[in-house]
């Protein structure tokens, strides 16, 4: 009897180990198969700008993905591309914070892959708000009266290529604008920062007194590194033409 007890609990004990084998050997074949999921997308970069986001990455060479997810933000907001695509821009990033962004490709039944992710900080509106404008003032060059600005490039933001400032030169009791226009930077490379300039002005009278009104517009740097976006900085100054 005891012999028999022990040839029934062996024969359950091996027909249990052949049912477990057979759940593993399932499992194991599930990774054996042709793989489920379309391709991580790699290489995942952002690039900041003014309340907005540039994500750009490198697209898998799978067959199977046929979209893109991109899901960010703390309440998981979502953009679906219906095609590849290795580059998009986020608008709307007004928070003031960080956002966390994951993007997925999708297979033709809307599975996702892997997600690559990431964190970026856009520029928001207080720290346009905290820039500095650079400061004017009048100076004779070679006998000509002119404006000059001061301090277009700091720590916090550059005057670069592309960048430009708006001007108003305008009498003292404001009843007539002596000149206008625009000063474009345009004549160096988006390395260089440009820290000063001098606008040759003739209008201006000696023994006179004006205002300029400027809107110069900067470039706010990050971590060291110059934001995509420029954003105005303004002021009006009164000068005294000796």
């Amino acid at each position: 009897m005891k012999r028999k007890y022990i040839y029934i609990v062996g024969s359950l004990l091996l027909f249990t180990g052949l049912i477990g084998c057979e759940d593993m050997d399932d499992n194991y074949k599930q990774y054996l198969q042709e793989y489920n999921y379309s391709g991580k997308v790699v290489a995942l970069r952002s690039y900041l700008g003014f309340e907005r986001i540039a994500l750009a990455w490198d697209v898998p060479k799978d067959q199977k993905s046929k979209q893109i997810l991109i899901e960010y933000g703390a309440d998981k907001q979502q953009k679906v591309f219906d095609h590849m695509m290795d580059s998009v821009v986020i608008d709307g990033l007004d928070a003031g914070t960080g956002y966390d962004f994951a993007v997925y490709t999708l297979d033709n039944a809307g599975n996702r892959s892997v997600p690559a992710t990431i964190t970026a900080l856009p520029i928001s509106q207080t720290v346009v708000d905290n820039l500095v404008p650079p400061t004017c003032s009048y100076v004779k060059v070679d006998g000509v009266p002119s404006v000059y600005w001061a301090g277009l490039s700091a720590v916090s933001m550059a005057f670069c290529k592309y960048s430009y400032i708006d001007y108003q030169i305008m009498s003292e009791d404001g009843s007539e604008v002596i000149t206008k226009g625009c000063l474009k930077n345009a004549n160096v490379t988006s390395l260089n920062r440009v820290n000063e300039w001098t606008f040759p002005a003739p209008q201006l009278s000696k023994g006179s007194t004006y205002y300029v009104d400027f809107t110069a517009y900067v470039y706010p740097i990050s971590s060291d590194i110059v934001t995509m976006d420029s954003v105005p900085v303004n002021r009006r100054t009164r000068i005294m033409v000796e």
